[in-house]
């Protein structure tokens, strides 16, 4: 009887680690036949349908109702996290239909986003012509910063350990 409250406990406590940082509503409406490399290619093809991507935040423009978020696309790792390996497909622009303040939503924050393709814009990045997908969220997680401090001080292994 022991051993199955163990188990339930960690088996709780391990499910409470996946909570999803979209809701499942938004989630159900997403197309994942649809990558983001698809959209780079043709997003004409794509406008209507919703997406869920995430990365870095290059830049944040706010307006009085709506701020405009550019964000260079990372692959999502578990719980839709966005990698912070060095791998990109691109860049894409994100219309939040609210003033989220640049302060918050700095430079170098990950999020990660639902969103339905509206278009394109074509703006300058460097001294080429760069085409960005062009989103509407529907919702967007900014994940917390993670500073050294917050992560476990304990371990879990086999071996000897040394510290404190």
């Amino acid at each position: 009887m022991k051993i199955i409250r163990i188990i339930v406990v960690f088996l709780i406590l391990a499910s409470a680690g996946c909570a999803h940082v979209i809701s499942r509503e938004a989630l159900e409406d997403v197309n994942t036949d649809v990558t983001f490399e698809t959209v780079l290619e043709n997003p004409d093809a794509y406008i209507g349908e919703t997406l869920l991507l995430g990365g870095d935040i290059i830049e944040t423009q706010p307006f009085p109702k709506r701020t405009l978020i550019m964000v260079l696309q990372r692959p999502l790792g578990f719980n839709n996290r966005p990698s912070v390996e060095n791998e990109s497909r691109g860049r894409f622009i994100l219309e939040v239909p609210e003033f989220l303040d640049p302060a918050i939503y700095k430079a170098g924050r990950h999020v990660t986003v639902s969103g339905t393709l509206v278009g394109k814009e074509i703006r300058p990045l460097g001294n080429a012509k760069y085409m960005y997908p062009f989103l509407r969220s529907k919702e967007i997680y900014l994940w917390p910063i993670e500073r050294p401090w917050n992560r476990p001080r304990f371990y879990f292994g086999f071996g000897l350990w040394h510290g404190f």
